[in-house]
């Protein structure tokens, strides 16, 4: 009698892990037919950093839902190939204007680097093509980290951008490549001031 109540027990058990695994399948079959709509966009296929001109491995389509895709995405991979990064773009990123920076890129030997400006009125003189003197506040005596560095134009943050405050803060300079890393990290972590120098 015990052998047969085991039996049992063992056998819905077993009824029990089919059943299991019908309903998962049916679950999944169920979401599968109702995917919500998704449309063709620009993401960034792999990590870019601020100021780097993206390429045609930088960049791919991607089926992505449509509530998720801002009015002004990329569709065409072309229009951000040869443009640089205004900001530092991570995999997936959804490419919009308010990202890029278009035209030439910097001349040999020379970065685009954000920095952050957090005085707006200071930001509205800061003309592309202006030089600049870039003066780092850490230790006890402010020192000169570059006297030739270039304002850029950085693009217009559209209202429907996912460009954060702290990003709209942001300008880029043209500096030689030598120092970007040290700007870049200074800038953005609000280190630097910005002289003009002619």
């Amino acid at each position: 009698m015990t052998w047969f109540f085991r039996s049992i027990s063992w056998h819905r058990r077993k009824i029990a892990a089919v059943l299991a695994a019908l309903g998962a399948f049916a679950l999944l079959t169920h979401f599968s037919g109702t995917a919500e709509p998704s449309g063709e966009v620009v993401v960034v296929s792999r990590d870019v950093s601020a100021g780097a001109a993206l390429t045609a491995g930088d960049v791919s389509v991607a089926a992505v839902p449509e509530a998720l895709i801002p009015t002004d995405a990329l569709t065409d991979p072309a229009e951000a190939v040869g443009s640089s990064a205004a900001v530092a773009l991570t995999t997936h990123t959804i490419v919009q204007p308010a990202l890029l920076v278009s035209g030439e890129p910097p001349p040999e030997g020379r970065a685009l680097v954000p920095i952050t400006v957090q005085d707006a009125q200071l930001r509205e003189i800061l003309s592309p093509g202006l030089r600049v003197a870039l003066v780092s506040s850490m230790g006890d005596v402010p020192g000169i980290v570059t006297d030739d560095a270039v304002i850029h134009t950085m693009p217009q943050v559209a209202s429907s951008s996912l460009v954060t405050t702290s990003q709209a803060a942001l300008v880029l300079v043209e500096v030689a490549s030598a120092l970007a890393p040290e700007v870049s990290m200074l800038g953005q972590s609000g280190q630097l001031s910005i002289f003009l120098s002619g």
